[in-house]
């Protein structure tokens, strides 16, 4: 359904009283697909009609489905982004990255949702250490680096530590992932040559 027939849907809803079953149906139906969650029935009478009012007020003012979320706020939870912040969330603006960078820095503040994922862990792991893409052209500098006589990895660091990147000094923790990288392109090479120096001796 467009979001133009949902409204339709919806004004046709609120104008009936009472709600048949088949209307409270289409009512939970309409309810997931515009907020993406299932709608949880409570013992108040007027759950449904609440519903139509809360579906018909989201789409007047976003004019569009909510962006389909994998979490969820208990009832009532207002989160705010980070202290200080004026960024606030409820289930209506909710998506997974405010959810995800939320629970970065407050992971016990996973007690405020109702609703996560089963690798919300490992989600949330990734966004505190994303994957940073690595400079082909410093790789391949550590490696010749490391190919001189008697060189340590504390002596490269030093050498590179003011190396640039796109116009910015390299970090300590981004030029450790290239020593890593490049070490890992070493290890062949380092085979190969224990190798050789293994077959001279046996000949």
């Amino acid at each position: 359904m467009t979001v133009l027939e949902v409204v339709d849907k919806l004004k046709e809803l609120g104008g009936k009283l009472p709600l048949s079953s088949s209307d409270k149906s289409d009512i939970e139906v309409i309810y997931h697909e515009v907020f993406g969650r299932t709608f949880i029935r409570t013992s108040c009478s007027d759950c449904y009609r609440d519903a139509v009012i809360e579906m018909y007020s989201y789409l007047k003012k976003y004019g569009k489905m909510k962006e389909k979320s994998n979490y969820a706020l208990k009832n009532g939870v207002l989160l705010q982004a980070g202290f200080g912040s004026g960024e606030m969330y409820t289930n209506d603006n909710l998506t997974d990255e405010a959810a995800e960078r939320f629970l970065a820095g407050n992971p016990k503040g996973i007690v405020f949702f109702a609703l996560t994922p089963s690798d919300w862990e490992e989600r949330v792991e990734k966004r505190k250490n994303p994957v940073t893409a690595l400079d082909e052209t410093l790789v391949l500098e550590l490696v010749k680096a490391f190919q001189v006589e008697g060189a340590t990895v504390k002596i490269v660091k030093e050498a590179f530590k003011t190396y640039q990147v796109d116009g910015k000094k390299v970090t300590v923790k981004l030029l450790d992932a290239h020593i890593k990288k490049a070490q890992s392109l070493l290890e062949p090479e380092q085979e190969a040559a224990d190798n050789g120096v293994a077959r001279e001796m046996v000949e």
